[in-house]
């Protein structure tokens, strides 16, 4: 496939796939001008493999980091169909570059790094845990009951955001598509009058940082994204467990105020397509905490992501495939009044803003 790097004459360029086992430098096989010329085909039988081992496989994900002039730009790439005779083109958006002066080479005389080169990049530091996130939740301080189901399409592509902390802000550098072999489903997580309802599924959240040294200057590169997901994992509770990371709810819109008629009938009713995005939020603030608690994460790289309240950004739907589905049903006693509120998560990483969360507030009146 071939890429061109539009305003990229004289620059440093550094291209890494996503693998199986995470972030892989790679070469072009050919530049001519501004066009990178790749051969992904060993990435694509990695996946495929993969997919049979281990039960999940991606879309081709590539990240593409621009030096020029004392300034950088980072742009992901999402590769979905046969991208053997694809041509991208990327317009990119630098900014000033804060790099620090190399004091050793002990980093560049490991792997394929020769001490002499002018430019290479290193991964340095990775982390990766399986946590389990609320995908779904209902908060209920009223006297409504219902229930809500939960499921996953087998094979259906799921769409993650990447996230990436470099002169020293985050920003989502773009969105790496996965798919799970297996269905799962949760046909009836039920809460009575008064009670919580909560549903997670495990996630595998993944952490990197490369260092990339450029004539005797280095920066460094940091990311978090979700590898993969276990539909499997799916559960419910009345209440959270512990371990159980907390759907990122930052504000509440409020939905309407819903009159029930007869207790017979849900007075009000939701589905996953009603959000008016394809995409929903889930939790990364604890991988961070793992991390920072580690001392894995660089403590700016940690303090950032807390004070912008960063999250991941869930695409669900994929060439008008909707891999999950969410329903909700509620129910109240007849001739009352009930109030709703539905969640959402800000932040202020570059390149995203507000995403909606499946979760719901009720209250009386």
């Amino acid at each position: 496939m071939a890429i061109e790097v539009q305003n990229s004459t004289g620059a440093k360029i550094f291209v890494k796939a996503l693998y199986p086992e995470g972030f892989r430098e790679i070469k072009p096989t050919a530049i001519k001008g501004e066009t990178l010329y790749l051969d992904l085909s060993e990435l694509k039988r990695a996946w495929k493999d993969n997919a049979k081992k281990h039960g999940y496989g991606v879309e081709p994900f590539i990240v593409i980091t621009i030096v020029k002039d004392g300034k950088v730009a980072v742009q992901g790439i999402s590769l979905k169909g046969d991208s053997r005779y694809q041509k991208i083109t990327i317009l990119p958006n630098y900014k000033p570059l804060k790099t620090t002066k190399e004091v050793s080479s002990e980093s560049a005389s490991s792997g394929n790094i020769q001490p002499m080169d002018s430019y290479w990049e290193v991964l340095e530091e990775y982390r990766e845990e399986t946590i389990p996130a609320v995908v779904a939740e209902v908060l209920n301080a009223d006297y409504s009951w219902g229930q809500m189901t939960y499921s996953y399409m087998a094979n259906a592509h799921v769409g993650f955001g990447v996230y990436i902390f470099v002169n020293s802000e985050w920003s989502r550098t773009g969105t790496h598509y996965t798919y799970n072999v297996n269905g799962g489903s949760i046909s009836h997580a039920a809460f009575d009058r008064g009670e919580d309802v909560y549903i997670w599924m495990d996630f595998t959240y993944r952490y990197e940082r490369w260092k990339i040294h450029i004539d005797g200057q280095n920066f460094y590169e940091e990311y978090v994204f979700v590898k993969s997901f276990d539909p499997t994992s799916l559960s419910w509770a009345n209440y959270k467990p512990s371990n159980v990371k907390p759907a990122p709810i930052n504000s509440w819109d409020f939905e309407g105020r819903y009159y029930s008629s007869t207790y017979t009938y849900p007075y009000y009713r939701f589905s996953l397509g009603d959000l008016t995005t394809d995409a929903f939020s889930i939790d990364v603030l604890g991988f961070i905490s793992i991390l920072s608690s580690a001392g894995v994460i660089s403590p700016s790289a940690a303090a950032a992501a807390s004070a912008s309240d960063m999250f991941i950004d869930v695409n669900y739907e994929y060439s008008n495939t909707q891999a999950f589905t969410c329903t909700l049903d509620v129910y109240g006693d007849t001739g009352r009044y009930h109030r709703i509120w539905k969640g959402q998560s800000e932040t202020t990483v570059n390149n995203i803003n507000t995403v909606p969360v499946v979760g719901f507030y009720i209250s009386q009146g």
